[in-house]
């Protein structure tokens, strides 16, 4: 084992993913004043983005203007980081970037320069790092993604930085979550074939293993551990400043002294970890077991529209999709799941011809008004669709039951044969196995339904949606089967800030703007902006 570890803390730069690089002022200047008392070897304080056209914080730049007015500690080195993209991609080329973004060494509190950089455009950062060392900077590379190359590139590449006599650490980083410490061991074999300097690793926590990583990485000679408090960054996060600390000193390697963030930890950083929720989850680890990118996991679980079933239905959407780099329109394809297709084996058209429809939802105005609404069924007899299994209402008095979302059926669909109710769903919306699962124990009317922007329309057989929600495909179903009205129990909604609340308000916009679509009607207290009346009014029972 290296007897010389360097513990670089990374938590202003690697955590501002959630706050957006702006972190309270007071938080900062007690950061700083622990990571000194820990004897922290270097601390990474920010980027050193170029203008963007978004609010971001100091940390997001890390300018040498701001790094003199917050009291720097004497006894660590300071880091900042530059995306080699960035860059690379400057209409004034790299040269004018740098320009723009450094002044020389001795005129800037900061020691080292981070080029972060995908293995692929690896051959356009020489200039760049050429040009950073020139002005007397140290220059770490950060190689990103780097299972996604095999071990004899990763030795032409090591070889490559080499020659280029301007980089004095060669980091590697876990991108994606994936590596153990097998891999780890085989990454650095491969690197030290082309590289005889030092090298360090980023881990991330995708499937727990920052930790185990970083100390297999220094078993093997990794001398540059990053770590950040509680482990914040992106995605799953990273190697807790405070456990690797701790581990280091257990074992005697290096002067550290971990308890001196304890407070600050168990304080500020608490608080922004149940504020942001970071840290490892089955959404990250199957992230990093399928090779996806952690910010599509990140970007939904800060999004009130992904629920469990959402978040697991837009992993299988991305999983076979090369999702390994984070793109916006990647991430809309996977909000709408499974494509599917709009024509389904079961024609609905007539099957509830001039009859009431009664939709049942699992708000908990149906367990508020059970009884009324089983009055309402035995004297009324509508047919009776109930969004997806629900246990307050008895399947004696349910007609079918309506599921559509892929993850839904799934986690259901043990379920079905117990009910002895026909099951309506779009069959090319879910896998062969699901299907062979229940198809000789369920009755499946098979209502297709194609996910697609923008869209409500209606076919005798299925049917082409905004998103697979049980709400609008159950009264696409009502539609095609010719009811003659809709009533709506336990349809509750949301606050008006909600963005499911939003979602809906536009589908019943959409709805509603369509050529002869049958009336709704709410019959229990619901948010919707939906007709509504009253279970209890006599108007109804007619």
């Amino acid at each position: 084992m290296n007897k010389n570890p360097k513990i670089l803390d990374c938590t202003l730069r690697d955590g501002g993913y959630y706050v957006d690089w702006d972190f309270d002022e007071s938080t900062v200047k007690k950061y700083l004043s622990a990571v000194a008392i820990a004897k922290i070897d270097i601390i990474e304080l920010g980027f050193r983005f170029l203008s963007v056209n978004k609010f971001y914080g100091a940390s997001a730049y890390s300018t040498d203007v701001y790094l003199n007015s917050i009291n720097l500690p004497t006894n660590v080195l300071v880091s900042v980081m530059v995306n080699a993209t960035e860059l690379i991609q400057y209409e004034h080329g790299i040269n004018s970037a740098v320009n723009k973004l450094f002044y020389e060494k001795k005129e800037s509190p900061v020691d080292i320069v981070r080029i972060a950089v995908n293995v692929k455009e690896i051959e356009e950062v020489f200039e760049i790092s050429e040009k950073i060392h020139d002005l007397g900077y140290r220059v770490f590379l950060n190689l990103m993604q780097v299972d996604s190359v095999n071990n004899t590139e990763l030795s032409r590449i090591a070889s490559l930085v080499s020659d280029w006599e301007t980089i004095e650490v060669l980091y590697f980083a876990d991108s994606l979550g994936s590596l153990n410490s097998y891999s780890v061991e085989n990454i650095v074999d491969s690197l030290l074939i082309g590289w005889s300097g030092a090298i360090g690793i980023h881990a991330h926590d995708n499937k727990g293993l920052a930790l185990s990583n970083s100390l297999a990485a220094h078993m093997v000679g990794v001398q540059y551990l990053d770590s950040t408090f509680l482990g914040m960054g992106r995605g799953a996060g990273n190697t807790r400043t405070e456990f690797i600390l701790t581990e280091m000193r257990s074992l005697s390697l290096g002067d550290y002294y971990p308890d001196a963030i304890f407070p600050l930890i168990l304080n500020e950083f608490s608080k922004l970890q149940r504020r942001y929720k970071w840290g490892p989850s089955i959404y990250y680890y199957l992230s990093a077991s399928y090779g996806i990118h952690p910010t599509y996991i990140q970007s939904m679980l800060g999004d009130e529209r992904y629920g469990p079933e959402e978040t697991l239905s837009a992993i299988n959407f991305l999983k076979p999709n090369n999702s390994s780099f984070f793109n916006i329109e990647n991430m809309f394809r996977a909000s709408l799941g499974v494509e599917g297709d709009e024509d389904g084996s079961w024609f609905a058209k007539d099957w509830a011809k001039n009859k009431t429809i009664l939709i049942i939802g699992s708000g908990k105005s149906t367990e508020r008004y059970i009884e009324i609404i089983k009055d309402f069924i035995a004297k009324m007899e509508p047919i009776v669709l109930c969004l997806n299994v629900n246990d307050i209402i008895s399947s004696d008095i349910v007609d079918a039951y309506v599921t559509c979302h892929e993850t839904r059926i799934l986690v259901e669909s043990e379920h079905y044969s117990r009910l002895n109710k026909p099951i309506v769903m779009p069959l090319k919306r879910i896998s062969n196995s699901i299907y062979k699962n229940i198809e000789d124990r369920v009755e499946i009317l098979d209502f297709g339904l194609k996910v697609e922007e923008d869209s409500f329309i209606i076919n005798n057989n299925g049917c082409v949606l905004n998103s697979a929600l049980a709400f609008s495909y159950a009264i696409s179903v009502a539609n095609a089967a010719n009811a003659n009205r809709i009533l709506l129990v336990g349809v509750d909604g949301y606050e008006p800030s909600d963005l499911r609340q939003i979602e809906m308000v536009d589908v019943i916009k959409r709805y509603n703007n369509m050529q002869d679509c049958i009336p709704v009607t709410a019959i229990t207290p619901t948010t919707y902006p939906i007709n509504q009346k009253s279970i209890f009014d006599p108007d109804i029972w007619n």
